[in-house]
């Protein structure tokens, strides 16, 4: 029995009870502290806002469910879906990547299970065990016994009483999520590698609860649901020969195993079932999808230099992605002196003096004084938002001499000629000054021009401002300008969105759709991923075979099993391996002391002590104790 069924029922009956909920109060209240909504009903794509609009409101530590006063399009005015003619067996291989190949793994083993479908080893629900791994070889301890099971294990899953949780539980795992499926272990020298093999539904209730989170509006969910179906049988079908098909990281899609409080996360996943997005020729679609596109989306040749996937999507702008106050954002505001950033201030001054060096004006003779404009430049696609430049236009102080006015003589009495004197001759001169000329008085006066810099957004502003969201440059830049009432600037701010790669679906975009439009999961499916076609692949039912249904020829649960019970350490003790072809264990430490057992290489045992003076280790086998030498032990 699949974990999809243990709670099937427990789900349903809290949907319908929040559905009621919702239609006796007209709507399913947001968090107190989280902004409400616009009332909007859909009817066609809203107006665009302006990028460059800074969003209002604070995101709060709550999630939004539906907004008061939506409206929903009734699924039934839309196209049935169709069943997809594709042949799969339902099961999914995840590599539980997150656990990093533990030396140790702690489970408790719910429901019932067996090591590969032995009868003879199988494990009464709630059984603790352990799993180690030394030297390429994976020991498991239970009920004081620790055993030899070669290189590799699988723990297999049968048929759990109706009702009953049937998974096992990992204590290095994040959460205490169940793991509904198989789980094979490997050892890999001293480290376990684990890949479990599951339904796909069952997967995805312990991928969208992470991808997305339970708080988030129905109809986002079921979007979500569909996108991550749809990207684990991409991966799947082109898994080759990988004893694997998708991690449990972001290198895929985050898993961490089924919860049954995720009561919106399960209803989701059944609504949807089986339901995928595919393309042209019939080949799944990757569904990419990111927490936030800033207000447009990306296609994959952009953000990753692939053109394979570009032709079921487009890069459009996203108002729901804009309007959410849950957008991840950064933003500085600055005054035109730059008040708000030395560090700005300081790029600026530094690309203003080499603007000036230019123009022949010698340092010491500027100074910055204000900014008179800011735009985004240099767009990285035709069409895109992601700009790589942010120019400015600034003003600036020059360093002259102070203006000074020639006085004007006032017009006297014509002298009269003394007698004898020449007509038109001229007075002796003023003798010439003497000395070194000084420099005139100087000012700083405000330059008539205006001077344009260009300041790299993801070498300079990103890092440079703490402005970045991600590791990568993803992010779309805005600048919003306040005026004054004279319609002066009397501040910039300068924005960054997009939080993840923006390509596919915004699930900011997909939340505020549901919750604020009242749109549904195939409408914001349409949205995101115009190019796909929504098919329903009906999985074969999952049928486990009960323990005693085994026939008794199964065996044992391998060719050659080495059973061989060792003891736990204790405090104070360890485990050690031997590496002599052929190790004698004494009973006393003396190699004039009896021999009571001998050990091949590779055999583990359990130390018990440090070695003496003459290098005796007294050991545990789980047959016998004894002495041995601590040289031929690998600790």
């Amino acid at each position: 029995m699949t974990c999809s069924k243990i709670y099937k029922l427990l789900a349903l009956a809290l949907a319908a009870l929040l559905m009621a909920s919702a239609s006796a109060e007209g709507m399913i209240e947001w968090d107190a502290d989280t902004p409400a909504p616009t009332e909007a009903v859909f009817d066609g794509m809203p107006t665009l806002p302006p990028v460059d609009a800074l969003m209002t409101g604070e995101p709060d530590a709550s999630e939004a469910t539906l907004a008061p006063e939506t409206t929903f399009v009734p699924e039934a005015t839309l196209a049935p879906i169709a069943d997809a003619e594709i042949g799969d067996d339902g099961l999914l291989r995840v590599e539980l990547r997150s656990l990093v190949q533990p030396a140790r793994l702690d489970l408790t083993l719910l429901g019932s299970y067996a090591v590969e479908s032995d009868p003879g080893f199988r494990f009464d629900s709630g059984t603790a065990i352990a799993l180690t791994a030394d030297r390429d070889r994976v020991w498991l301890a239970v009920g004081g016994l620790t055993i030899d099971m070669g290189k590799s294990l699988t723990l297999t899953r049968h048929r759990a009483p109706e009702g009953t949780e049937n998974g096992i539980r990992i204590a290095q795992a994040e959460k205490n999520g169940l793991y509904c499926g198989d789980l094979t272990v490997t050892a890999r020298g001293s480290g376990l590698r684990c890949v479990l093999a599951l339904p796909v539904e069952d997967y995805l209730y312990g991928v969208v609860a992470y991808e997305m989170s339970d708080s988030f509006p129905l109809e986002a969910l079921k979007a979500q649901a569909v996108a991550a179906r749809t990207y684990a049988m991409r991966r799947k079908a082109k898994a080759g020969k990988r004893d694997y098909h998708v991690v449990d990281t972001t290198a895929d899609q985050v898993f961490k195993g089924y919860d049954p409080d995720h009561a919106n996360v399960i209803r989701a996943v059944d609504e949807t079932r089986g339901v995928v997005g595919l393309v042209d020729g019939g080949g799944f679609a990757t569904c990419y999808y990111t927490a936030s596109n800033g207000g447009q989306t990306a296609l994959p040749s952009q953000i990753w230099g692939s053109g394979d996937d570009d032709g079921y999507l487009a890069m459009v702008d996203d108002p729901y992605d804009l309007e959410n106050p849950r957008s991840l954002q950064n933003a500085l505001t600055v005054s035109p002196t730059c008040e708000g950033s030395a560090a700005l201030k300081a790029m600026l001054t530094t690309a203003l003096g080499e603007a000036m060096a230019t123009e022949g004006v010698d340092e010491g003779r500027w100074a910055f004084d204000s900014i008179a404009a800011i735009r985004p430049v240099n767009p990285r696609f035709e069409g895109s938002r992601m700009f790589d430049g942010l120019q400015f236009d600034l003003r600036a102080r020059l360093l002259q001499p102070v203006a000074t006015v020639e006085p004007t003589d006032t017009p006297g009495p014509t002298a009269t000629p003394e007698t004898g004197a020449t007509p038109g001759a001229s007075e002796s001169p003023e003798p010439e000054p003497t000395g070194t000329p000084t420099e005139p008085p100087m000012e700083w006066v405000l330059s008539e021009a205006v001077y344009t810099v260009t300041l790299d957004v993801f070498g300079q502003i990103k890092d440079g401002l703490s402005l970045g969201l991600n590791t990568a440059d993803y992010e779309l830049i805005a600048v919003e300008t306040a005026m004054d009432d004279a319609g002066a600037a009397e501040a910039f701010t300068l924005i960054m969105r997009r939080f993840g790669h923006g390509v596919g679906m915004s699930q900011r975009g997909a939340q505020w759709m549901a919750g604020n439009y009242g749109m549904t999961w195939r409408e914001i499916l349409g949205f995101y991923y115009p190019g796909v076609t929504l098919e329903r692949i009906n999985w074969p039912e999952l049928t486990l075979t009960a323990l005693d249904a085994l026939p008794d020829s199964v065996g044992a649960a391998r060719p050659d099993p080495t059973l061989k019970p060792l003891p736990e350490p204790k405090s104070g003790e360890r485990y050690a391996t031997v590496t002599a072809t052929a190790l004698n264990v004494r009973q006393q430490p003396s190699t004039d002391a009896p021999v009571i057992e001998r050990l091949e290489e590779g055999r583990r045992v359990v130390a018990a002590s440090e070695p003496d003076a003459d290098g005796w280790v007294k050991v545990h086998t789980g047959e016998v104790d004894g002495f041995v030498k601590a040289e031929y032990l690998a600790w």
